[in-house]
């Protein structure tokens, strides 16, 4: 059988010839865990290029809008892999590709969860100094997540519980705009819409196991007005199904609350139900819980005809 340089044009050919196996070996640091032989490298020269070639362009990538990669190639990465004594390059969909697609979801249930046009204003540039001056741990905190999360980072989310007007929404989506402008996908929803929404699903013989799996499932997930909505079984048992599935997942929940974790969803002393237990013991364990307080800020900035 002729050998596969000798089919090569010259060009390709005194390319092929350039690299010896420890190039290879150096650059492809697996070739030497799998214990592939000289000869097997020699044999691959080709495929082994061409593989660095693809790495080389997924190490520059800066998203999928911005892929590198030529035609069919686009959102994917290549594989290198052993079978039996040889070698086999292989593709999958890269993770950019898979943040993008994850993120026009999200994008999707954001527009039917609560978020208003106004929301795209809180930043933290322009979050109270007061507040600021206040609580410097949270700032710096949130700050951290917010400039520095990266999807699949088991980091902690943060439980804000207080009284009106402190800042908790603000804050919050001070991180959540940050996120979207670093390309992270995550979903702000306000608790009383999702429940909402819910119902019109149900109403209408919608999808809505697709829309608890997209709650489930963000890299980061944002709930404001946390425990505030009018709660019943069916609600309480949706929740639990998306705190419990982050909770094992390790992926970060934001929450917004006027109560205290000890005191959501419960009427004259007694839980609501008996899964409000379970529930509230996830959520003190997957989220830092600070307490904020102060003067409700809405109140400051009335405007009177009087």
């Amino acid at each position: 059988m002729q050998h596969i340089k000798d089919m090569l044009p010259l060009r390709v050919e005194r390319r092929y010839q350039e690299y010896d196996v420890q190039y290879f070996r150096k650059a492809i640091p697996q070739l030497n865990e799998w214990a592939v032989s000289d000869e097997v490298i020699e044999q691959h020269k080709l495929l082994l290029l061409e593989y660095l070639r693809q790495s080389k362009i997924c190490a520059a990538c800066t998203g999928y809008a911005n892929c590198g990669k030529e035609g069919d190639m686009q959102g994917f990465e290549q594989t290198l892999e052993t079978y039996g004594p040889h070698l086999t390059a292989g593709v999958r969909r890269c993770q950019p590709y898979l943040e993008e697609q994850m993120r026009r979801r999200l994008e999707r249930w954001m527009n039917l969860s609560g978020a208003l046009p106004y929301d795209k204003t809180y930043r933290f540039s322009n979050f109270p100094v007061e507040q600021r001056r206040k609580y410097p741990a949270l700032m710096r905190y949130a700050e951290e997540f917010a400039n520095h999360f990266e999807v699949g980072q088991p980091m902690k989310g943060v439980y804000l519980f207080g009284p009106p007007g402190v800042g908790k929404t603000h804050l919050m989506l001070a991180v959540v705009n940050r996120l979207y402008e670093r390309g992270i996908p995550c979903l702000f929803v306000r608790s009383d819409s999702i429940f909402d929404k819910m119902r019109h699903i149900i109403a209408d013989n919608g999808d809505l196991d697709s829309m608890l799996e997209a709650y489930a499932t963000a890299p980061v997930l944002a709930i404001d007005e946390f425990a505030q909505e009018r709660a019943n079984e069916f609600t309480l048992e949706k929740l639990f199904r998306i705190i419990n599935h982050r909770f094992h997942s390790k992926l970060p929940t934001w929450f917004t609350s006027n109560y205290a974790v000890p005191d959501i969803y419960r009427k004259n002393g007694m839980d609501l139900l008996d899964s409000v237990g379970p529930l509230r013991s996830r959520i003190m364990e997957m989220a830092k819980h600070v307490k904020m307080d102060g003067d409700d800020a809405r109140l400051r900035n009335l405007e009177s005809l009087s």
